[in-house]
């Protein structure tokens, strides 16, 4: 007999696995919420007990004494996982702070969607229960590489994000005309707000807000999303990782710049232009069993 739909499970990804057992563990906290603070303070003297070195995050302003502490650029270098308590903001600064090592973070939700995050505040003792005996797998996403180049096509500006690159006005006095190229050529015009050039994770933030569609991260694909577009081409574009998009402000008025995962802005030089491409670098996501994102979705969303 055919199952019913309810009957169906989605077909895993990532399917949980023994991974060494970490030696040092990074912490990486939303220290302005003080439920957050409370946890991440518990998983330093949990951790700490199970014989692990915990290393906190610098710009998280740790209490003096509480936890060993690195700065942005070394706060990465000796981790095997970092443990983030906070929401989706604060996992895309501690994926910043850890991608180019190669570290897997885990997240622990205490924020309002949390679609990134692996366990909500309530299942943290026992996620880091399996964190210290490396019972988990790692799954990666990919990422955008950016580059700003100026009227000369000099690099000025580099960065590269986990959900979205938005180019956008600085300024809400008037639409930006964005010339849109894929690859060698010119696609269209678009008079809009922004542009927003989004990875699969990235599809269920910005890019969804702006009514992109939502796509499985198991596809290798870049989305371009206008953002209140001023014109018949009102769609989303979805092309091939391994192609490159070029977004090129061309009323010549508005000051614009590409913000990344909300976490810095880029100026674009006036005549200047965006490539946003496949990054070689992952980031790489702690699994603590099989992660089904269809059912992720329908959960976040409140879909029945």
């Amino acid at each position: 007999m055919a199952s019913t739909p309810d009957e169906q499970t989605a077909p895993p990804t990532s399917p949980p696995r023994t991974q060494r057992r970490p030696r040092v563990v990074g912490i990486v906290v939303n220290s302005g919420r003080s439920e957050a603070r409370e946890l991440a303070g518990h998983a330093v003297a949990r951790l700490s007990g199970e014989g692990l070195r915990v290393l906190g995050y610098e710009g998280d302003h740790w209490p003096r004494g509480s936890v060993e502490t690195r700065p942005a650029a070394e706060f990465a270098s000796e981790l095997d996982v970092v443990v983030v308590f906070g929401g989706d903001g604060t996992l895309l600064r501690a994926a910043w702070l850890a991608r180019d090592r190669g570290v897997p973070l885990i997240g622990i939700n205490l924020g309002r969607l949390g679609f990134l995050s692996e366990a909500d505040a309530g299942d943290a003792d026992a996620a880091l229960t399996q964190v210290c005996e490396g019972r988990f797998s790692v799954e990666e996403r990919m990422t955008l590489e950016v580059v700003v180049r100026d009227a000369d096509g000099v690099e000025v500006g580099r960065g590269w994000a986990l959900n979205e690159a938005s180019i956008e006005r600085v300024s809400p006095q008037r639409l930006v005309v964005f010339e849109v190229r894929v690859g060698p050529t010119t696609l269209a015009h678009v008079p809009a707000d922004a542009i927003i050039c989004a990875t699969p994770t990235g599809s269920t933030a910005y890019a969804f807000s702006a009514r992109g569609p939502i796509l499985s991260p198991a596809l290798d694909a870049i989305l371009l999303v206008p953002v209140a577009p001023h014109s018949l081409f009102d769609r989303t574009l979805v092309v091939g990782a391994s192609e490159t998009l070029v977004v090129a402000p061309r009323d010549g008025v508005s000051a614009v710049a590409v913000g990344l995962d909300g976490r810095e802005s880029l100026p674009i030089p006036h005549d200047g232009w965006v490539e946003v491409a496949r990054a070689e670098q992952p980031v790489r996501m702690v699994r603590l069993g099989t992660f089904d994102f269809y059912a992720r979705v329908r959960d976040k969303f409140g879909l029945r």
